[in-house]
């Protein structure tokens, strides 16, 4: 099976595919679908829409071309140009399956139960409250909340309906462009392991993010883009640094229990995608290519908080030992943040 991150194409042919392996297009493939998916979508080249979203024609197109069994919809996304049903219904029209989403708090939270060589696979997918994913609470409709007794409750329920399954925790969190994990996120991504998970798989910041393997499970804290138009959302001014062109694919033969990371690079100036190299996912690799690998938690706290991406910029930084009051302080602060930067974008996009 392949994991992949975030997917948004408006129209038919936006993104060109280029020296891509065909052998890879027969697999069975699963990604982060960031943004509604409707029908009334129209061909030009930019969208004065205010919303990310995904084109019916475009992704049926995809789906035919790879072999989509699923998509996760645990995200900041995926309301923003229609409901749920929309989506659901369309993505019922093209027969793949989704989850992180739901018309209340337990359907929101049922995973993705997928077969490979007769081998249960099953996907749990959260999207973190703090990064605008709106999440569901009782009867509400919304995204499945990422929170460590959340994911915890889930863990334990498919730990004692399915025994013998592989469990993927497929996270939508982090903060935009950062490529290393929160302390906390990298915490419980272990402690999810340690409870009986076998892999963690993380999106959201639009770029590459860290690996590890942890007690022989993999983690990757951020696939980064897939298929995703820049320079078309939001009258073409939705485009990410150019460290955003470096895309992966993440093979896992559940079988054999090989892992491959496929790098990809994305050009902005044709919107195109090409192949590039094929790596063995295995402590060879992570040890040459994490900078947080076999850091303790204690020294990657210190390295966070040297080297993350918005450190300059005032963000709080979430730790595995905050309290509930601590967590709601920080919470408040990007909330307060997110407000004035919508009213900065409204100024920016006029």
């Amino acid at each position: 099976m392949i994991f992949v991150g975030d997917i948004a194409i408006p129209y038919l042919d936006i993104i060109i595919l280029e020296d891509f392996p065909e052998n890879l297009l027969k697999k069975m493939w699963f990604g982060n679908l960031e943004g509604t998916l409707i029908k009334n979508q129209v061909n030009t080249e930019q969208s004065d829409i205010r919303a990310v979203f995904n084109g019916f024609m475009a992704i049926k197109n995809m789906t035919n071309k790879f072999n989509y069994i699923g998509f996760a919809l645990a995200n900041n996304h995926i309301f923003d140009a229609g409901s749920y049903l929309e989506t659901k219904e369309n993505l019922d029209q093209l027969n793949v399956k989704l989850c992180g989403i739901g018309n209340n708090f337990t359907e929101a939270c049922k995973p993705l139960v997928l077969r490979e060589y007769n081998i249960e696979i099953v996907i749990v997918n959260l999207g973190w409250e703090v990064i605008q994913c709106n999440i569901t609470r009782g009867n509400k409709e919304g995204v499945a909340p990422l929170t460590k007794e959340n994911a915890l409750q889930i863990l334990a329920n498919v730990k004692y309906e399915k025994p013998n399954a592989k469990i993927i925790f497929f996270m939508h969190w982090s903060y935009e462009l950062e490529a290393h994990p929160q302390p906390r996120e990298r915490e419980l991504a272990k402690f999810l392991i340690d409870n009986g998970a076998d892999g963690i798989i993380g999106s959201h910041p639009h770029r590459i993010g860290e690996f590890e393997i942890y007690k022989g499970k993999p983690i990757i804290y951020s696939l980064g883009n897939w298929m995703f138009k820049q320079n078309y959302y939001f009258n073409g001014k939705l485009k990410f640094p150019d460290f955003c062109n470096k895309e992966i694919a993440f093979e896992w033969d559940f079988k054999n229990n090989i892992m491959k990371i496929h790098h990809f690079v994305y050009e902005k100036r044709n919107s195109s995608l090409s192949y590039v190299s094929t790596d063995i996912f295995d402590e060879n690799f992570v040890s040459k290519n994490s900078l947080i690998y076999k850091l303790t938690n204690q020294e990657y706290k210190e390295y966070y908080k040297k080297n993350h991406y918005h450190r300059n910029k005032g963000l709080p930084i979430y730790y595995w030992e905050d309290s509930k009051f601590r967590i709601t302080m920080k919470n408040n602060i990007n909330c307060i943040r997110d407000f004035i930067l919508k009213i900065t974008l409204k100024i920016y996009l006029k």
